[in-house]
């Protein structure tokens, strides 16, 4: 299937959109088509479109281009240079207009009404993140080292309608809460409309590669004092990526990153977690 615009206005917002969904891609031209053109036809609320193209070499580009030029300003394509890892998400971040994000992985596909599986738990403003296929962190295997893997996750699993310490991050929402950009700086010497930077962010300085990076930001969203509800399955993982592949064909690199990013994580949080309530949904607190 060969993704293109919508045939009306409906859906793509030029208004301010109720979701900016964002999807970030990288060499998989067929996958995005396919996954674009899912969005297109399943997705009910008014929303933007943003694309990640993160230093394609192959169609990726022209691909998006000739989707760019059926109709004007349907679609915003943010293009990188070079492969930027996943936090190259927040080039499309920063610029999201919506009340939530909606970020979609390039090789997923949604389901028939995904936007309001995931949009609905916001009415509850506890809620500042929703996604499918919910965990509990294990803070006590993360504590005692990252060599046991996946010692990072409880083995119980949430249920749609439980919130949880994390769910899967291919196709998952949460809230675009932005501050201040001047904030901590004199507020009488800058204009009342200096912009507003988003909240949540990915950790391009601990977590530019993949694993661990979406555990990072779902802990950003519950340090603030929301929570994390899982929903039924909503879209379904392709997994076009190939493990080996993925790691210049040796799988050892992907298990070295895994370590070496839960062990970012101990740094970043492990000190924190009782401080901030982290553990509040694991222990099975409603």
């Amino acid at each position: 299937m060969v993704a293109g615009p919508p045939d009306s206005d409906a859906g793509v917002s030029e208004m301010m959109p109720v979701a900016s969904i964002v999807v970030l891609t990288h060499n998989r031209q067929q996958a995005l088509a396919d996954c674009l053109a899912a969005i297109i036809e399943k997705t009910a609320c008014e929303y933007e479109l943003l694309v990640v193209d993160n230093g394609s070499t192959d169609e990726t580009g022209h691909f998006l281009k000739g989707l760019m030029g059926r109709k004007p300003n349907w679609m915003h394509v943010f293009t990188r240079p070079t492969n930027e890892g996943v936090c190259a998400r927040n080039h499309a971040l920063r610029e999201a207009r919506g009340e939530y994000i909606l970020q979609v992985d390039d090789d997923v596909v949604v389901g028939s009404g995904w936007d309001k599986y995931l949009l609905t738990p916001f009415e509850d403003p506890k809620v500042g993140a929703v996604g499918q296929e919910g965990f509990w962190l294990n803070w006590a295997g993360l504590m005692a080292g990252p060599w046991k893997a996946p010692n990072f996750l409880d083995d119980r699993r949430p249920q749609p309608g439980d919130f949880a310490d994390l769910v899967m991050g291919f196709c998952w929402a949460w809230r675009t809460d932005r501050v201040p950009a001047y904030l901590g700086q004199a507020t009488e010497r800058l204009p009342v409309d200096f912009p507003d930077i988003p909240r949540f962010r990915y950790d391009e300085g601990r977590f530019a590669m993949h694993w661990h990076e979406e555990t990072d930001l779902q802990l950003q969203i519950k340090a603030v004092g929301y929570r994390i509800r899982c929903v039924p399955a909503v879209a379904t993982h392709r997994s076009l990526k190939n493990w080996t592949a993925a790691h210049s064909n040796d799988p050892f690199v992907g298990l070295h990153l895994a370590a070496e990013h839960e062990r970012a994580l101990i740094e970043k949080w492990g000190n924190k977690r009782q401080e901030l309530g982290l553990e509040l949904d694991r222990r099975g607190l409603q």
